[in-house]
């Protein structure tokens, strides 16, 4: 058994940096813009008009600007049953002469959450999602690669699978069940740091400031569990006390998202 790993947190994001553009090989008609994949809502995609292999999505920082990305993400898709490959590129030209590929291509194996890290490249200009092989027009909800963010092992036990079903339960007059009505299921999630210290908490103070009630990615245990990666997002109340006289903090992050299937 590989060592366990810590929570990390996937939410810095390149698209739609101050200054940049991404631009789709192609876009369906209708309202389909390649710019809704990083507004991580689940009811806003991007859709080929075709099938052409390959497809891009490709990522322009702008003059003068370059990041770096150590992780891709990708959710509400059709990648898998499409039967498409996929890979992230980099390059320093705009693809002219000069293109890599930050991990080997990869097929995702369901239309769920696809969650890949690699070695950060370094800081580039021009990045673009690659899809090959799709047998129909590709696809995606939500999209996003970066930076991430490790955070530190959880110091209570806690289960990453919890499970609260948004359901209507119709009672007879006399206490029995008439009906249930399940609209969905959400996944839950409750992270708690003991005596955290500030480095920690600045981490998790940034995620919060800079993203808000937004979607997000969250692993919280990569080396074992690699397909338990989620699209979360955060409760409203963020209160983290500190305690040792101010020296550390109790911080409790509390997750939902709607589960997959």
């Amino acid at each position: 058994m590989a060592t366990w790993s810590r929570v990390k947190f996937y939410y810095r994001t390149m698209l739609g940096s101050a200054g940049s553009t991404l631009a789709a090989d192609s876009t369906a008609p209708g309202g389909y813009s390649a710019d809704y994949v990083h507004d991580t809502l689940e009811t806003t995609r991007w859709l080929s008009a075709d099938t052409a292999s390959p497809q891009h999505l490709a990522f322009d920082a702008g003059a003068g600007n370059s990041h770096g990305a150590d992780y891709l993400a990708v959710s509400r898709h059709n990648l898998a049953s499409a039967g498409a490959t996929v890979v992230l590129q980099y390059s320093t030209d705009g693809f002219v002469s000069d293109i890599n590929d930050a991990f080997t291509p990869e097929a995702p194996s369901a239309d769920g959450v696809f969650l890949k890290e690699f070695a950060d490249p370094g800081p580039h200009r021009h990045w673009r999602l690659k899809v090959t092989g799709a047998t129909e027009p590709p696809s995606i909800a939500i999209c996003v690669w970066g930076l991430s963010t490790e955070l530190d092992y959880a110091a209570s036990s806690f289960d990453p699978n919890a499970e609260h079903p948004r359901a209507t339960v119709n009672l007879s007059a006399g206490g029995y069940v008439t009906g249930v009505h399940t609209s969905y299921t959400e996944r839950r999630m409750r992270l708690r740091f003991a005596d955290a210290d500030e480095a920690l908490y600045d981490k998790i103070r940034a995620w919060r400031e800079d993203h808000g009630l937004g979607n997000f990615f969250v692993a919280w245990e990569r080396s074992n569990h690699p397909d338990e990666a989620y699209l979360m997002r955060s409760e409203a109340e963020f209160s983290n006390p500190l305690t040792s006289g101010g020296l550390y903090r109790d911080i409790t992050v509390n997750l939902r998202g709607r589960k997959d299937g």
